[in-house]
């Protein structure tokens, strides 16, 4: 049985396979999943434990108990929200575990990654796991321009040990100067193509970040992988986009972009 570092709560919006890694001990968490991964014959669970090992040794436990506590006090929790679910260590790494084999991460040469939008910050350890160097970005909290101290995000990326910097990603504008350039480009549920009055984008306006990426922040053979939303799409952005990509898929909205001369 796995302690639970703090009392267990209803959480309307959470999902039921959320709640032990929401309020569980971290070091049984990992520990436990180790366990179940070894006893495994498959191979996709021996590598969940190897990755689960390499988390477990990143991660201050102590330091992921105090956030637990912060985050889940009574008076600080959101009952109407399901933010919360991503202090699951567990699905939402395996989940990008997946993603990150598809891609291919775990045969390539170390390569500099962009994410945009990182949130929970759980790719960007994926992808370390795997020798890759990832940057991180988020949205700045409004007063500061700054990264919000105190949010969830930011709390998770601190103790996963995650770089990040503030960025705002807007129709029609380059993206900020960054530091070189990145061989691959990520974005994972993305929320940032909606314009002001929050209707999706225009393909002008994708054509143009996509120039952009091409241009100003990807090497010359970088890639994009994204994984959009179906309320942030049109359907004619998204015949667009998926029939100039390498792979994608219709369901998740999953799409991997190797020629951006496709979209001049």
């Amino acid at each position: 049985m796995i302690r639970t570092r703090v009392e267990p709560k209803p959480l309307p919006k959470v999902k039921p396979e959320h709640m032990m890694g929401v309020f569980g001990d971290f070091d049984e968490l990992i520990r436990f999943q180790i366990g179940i991964c070894e006893a495994s014959d498959d191979a996709f669970e021996k590598e969940k434990a190897r990755f689960f090992r390499y988390l477990h040794d990143r991660v201050d436990a102590e330091q992921f108990g105090q956030m637990q506590e912060y985050q889940l006090a009574d008076g600080k929790v959101r009952l109407d929200s399901d933010i919360v679910k991503y202090i699951d260590p567990t699905i939402w790494f395996e989940s990008k575990l997946r993603s990150a084999l598809q891609l291919g991460l775990d045969k390539r040469s170390p390569t500099d990654i962009l994410d945009i939008g990182t949130g929970p910050a759980h790719f960007p350890v994926v992808a370390e796991f795997y020798g890759h160097k990832v940057l991180g970005t988020d949205l700045p909290y409004r007063a500061t321009g700054k990264l919000e101290r105190g949010h969830l995000y930011d709390a998770l990326a601190d103790i996963y040990k995650v770089r990040r910097m503030p960025m705002k990603v807007l129709p029609f504008e380059p993206l900020p100067p960054l530091e070189g350039r990145f061989g691959m480009v990520t974005a994972f549920l993305a929320a940032f193509n909606l314009d002001a009055e929050r209707k999706p984008w225009s393909i002008d306006a994708w054509k143009f970040l996509l120039s952009d990426l091409r241009e100003n922040v990807l090497t010359p053979d970088g890639e994009i992988f994204m994984s959009l939303a179906d309320d942030k799409l049109t359907p004619e952005v998204w015949e667009y986009l998926s029939s100039r990509a390498a792979f994608f898929t219709d369901r998740s909205k999953y799409i991997h972009i190797v020629d951006l001369a496709q979209f001049d």
